[in-house]
């Protein structure tokens, strides 16, 4: 069964690089110009807001014109899965895409830092640490023999808990025995059970029924969800746990980064920054309009919660990580030194 799943994964990305292939033809044939064209993708919905801050990096890509680059964007999946796109990129046939950082850690295991519950205590500490630490530049770099590299990363806000009742939930006691929705993924399940849930793993698109229906007390995600996917109908409290920061990435395969000169390479940096500086501001309207009508729809907001029990409670996560390796530590340790005194308060 497992080389029939193997078999089936490489059919399906040699379909999605042979599409691509197809594609990247096509805008060849149509274009003359003496400009480098870098093609990127993601699956963002290409009318969503996310969609269009992201499409920042083109425009900002054109402004000079002595750079030489124009970047081409294939937004909703067009190309296929984040699975998809990081082989294609490995493989030299797609430039670049974004991708989640959770996606990455599928290609290398250090990257599973950015899924450890409260690595980033706080949303200054996960912007200065992203955009500070020494040993993140350096995570960023070490896939660059194996065919790509992180040059920018992509600003997520916070998950967070809410529940079917109105309870704040500022503490593990208030959580035991509540079953709550998650990820399918084990340091997902292994994060709610420490901070005192029942995890429930399911698909995200299940999550407004199972509420609905009683079948789990609550869920963990950003603000989105309570309106997008209008979870605020069927959940009454919103608790700023602020439990997970986990950005995505910016990825680049070496063969297209080595063909670049070095103004080129600093300049799409200075591109994707100037895009993520964009979204920031944008993200943080998106998220307090999310919250004005979830309050609108009857859900009541909880900030300002003290967060030590739950920071306390998963620290075996912690020790598990820094415990694989010498990297692993450096990397934990060198991203904790971002975080400043209060680091245990809420940042709100």
């Amino acid at each position: 069964m497992k080389n029939v799943k193997k078999t089936l994964g490489i059919v399906v990305t040699v379909a999605a690089i042979a599409v691509a292939g197809s594609i990247f033809v096509s805008v060849s044939g149509v274009t003359r110009s003496d400009k480098i064209q870098l093609k990127m993708s993601h699956n963002q919905s290409k009318d969503s807001e996310i969609a269009d801050c992201i499409a920042k990096v083109a425009e900002f890509a054109a402004e000079d014109p002595s750079m030489n680059l124009e970047v081409d964007i294939y937004a909703s999946g067009v190309l296929g899965t984040e699975q998809s796109a990081v082989e294609m990129v490995k493989a030299g046939v797609l430039d670049m895409a974004k991708v989640s950082s959770s996606m990455i850690g599928q290609f290398n295991d250090c990257y599973s830092i950015f899924s450890l519950p409260y690595l980033f205590t706080s949303e200054e500490h996960y912007y200065e640490a992203m955009e500070k630490s020494e040993k993140v530049k350096e995570l960023f770099k070490m896939n660059e023999e194996d065919g790509f590299l992180v040059i920018g990363y992509y600003a997520n806000g916070s998950r967070n808990i809410y529940l079917k009742e109105d309870v704040k939930a500022d503490n593990p006691s208030v959580l035991k025995g509540k079953k709550i929705r998650s990820m399918t993924s084990s340091t997902s399940m292994r994060m709610l059970e420490l901070m005192g849930a029942s995890p429930t793993p399911m698909a995200a698109s299940e999550t407004y029924t199972a509420l609905q229906q009683g079948i789990v007390d609550g869920a963990e995600n950003t603000e989105l969800a309570l309106t997008v996917d209008k979870h605020a109908e069927v959940a009454k409290s919103y608790t700023y746990t602020e439990h997970q920061y986990t950005p995505d990435v910016y990825i680049i395969s070496t063969k297209t980064w080595n063909k670049l000169s070095k103004e080129q390479q600093e300049f799409l940096v200075e591109c994707l920054n100037r895009s993520n500086e964009n979204f920031k501001s944008l993200y943080r309207n998106m998220m307090e309009e999310a919250i004005e009508e979830a309050k609108g729809m009857g859900m009541n907001i909880y900030y300002d919660i003290d967060k030590t029990a739950f920071i306390e409670a998963v620290q075996p996560l912690h020790q598990e990580y820094t415990q694989k390796g010498e990297f692993y530590k450096e990397l934990y340790d060198d991203i904790q030194k971002y975080a400043g005194e209060d680091s245990h308060e809420d940042s709100k």
